[in-house]
């Protein structure tokens, strides 16, 4: 309880903009494109798989998300985080046999992707599975108590055969304007809390690349909201490869 508290205290602190400029930066993967050291210190580890990819074993990642998670800003799943994290897992892990599943769909919330799970995800015996939900529940107004229930019996089903992993909603300030994305937030985070379960701070770290000034969010044009996804979803997938292996980057390396 000690550590979930500590955990929920520090994604509080920054979720509201204190302190999380001011922490130390360890990792850059891109121009600008950095990672806080303190960021990842108080989510639970992913030892099995980190196991799994450590002894070059053959490991299935499965992502489970929306849009975001299919990477249709960015012009596709080739260019969306999962393929990046792929990538990035096997610079890191290269004796590994790795393969990123992605079965990310547009308009899903986490009730729709939880009735897959048995279907879709079970038979591929994945080692661990990312689960990216809560903007569409919040944005079709999905009540809060059905959404920690879905996020409860999901999570349950999924860690009887696998690691878990939680992200959690994309940050943008116009569309934070429009819709009330904090209580699923933190229905995200207390549940991941409440099972220890880590949870990627997709949120957190996408409002530091904003307030750094790495990324503009708001830029209008399509070619440039495209070619600004594509970097985002390959920093992404590179923070998620630090996430999983818990192992510093040289200062300045690509992703």
């Amino acid at each position: 309880m000690a550590t979930a508290l500590l955990r929920l205290g520090f994604r509080l602190i920054a979720v509201t903009g204190f302190g999380l400029l001011a922490l130390p930066v360890a990792t850059a993967f891109a121009a600008g494109c950095v990672v806080p050291s303190d960021a990842f210190v108080f989510e639970p580890k992913l030892p099995r798989t980190v196991a799994a990819l450590s002894a070059g074993g053959t490991v299935t990642i499965v992502a489970i998300g929306s849009a975001s998670t299919v990477g249709r800003a960015a012009g596709g799943p080739d260019y969306a985080w999962p393929k990046q994290l792929g990538v990035s897992l096997a610079k890191e892990f290269p004796k590994a046999k790795i393969s990123v599943v992605n079965l990310g769909k547009a308009r899903q919330t986490a009730a729709n992707m939880a009735a897959r799970f048995a279907k879709e995800i079970l038979p591929l015996a994945p080692a661990l599975v990312i689960w990216e939900t809560g903007t569409v529940d919040a944005v079709r107004g999905v009540e809060l108590s059905a959404f920690r229930e879905t996020l409860q019996s999901g999570l349950a089903q999924l860690r009887a055969a696998s690691e878990v992993m939680m992200m959690d909603i994309q940050f943008s300030r116009r569309t934070h304007i429009m819709t009330d994305f904090e209580p699923y937030e933190s229905a995200i985070r207390e549940v991941a809390d409440v099972n220890d379960v880590p949870m990627f701070p997709r949120n957190e770290l996408m409002r530091y690349w904003s307030e750094s000034g790495a990324f503009d969010y708001t830029v209008e044009k399509k070619d440039e909201q495209q070619a600004m996804a594509r970097r985002l979803y390959a920093c992404i997938g590179r923070a998620l490869a630090e996430f999983i292996a818990r192992r510093p980057h040289a200062e300045g390396s690509n992703p």
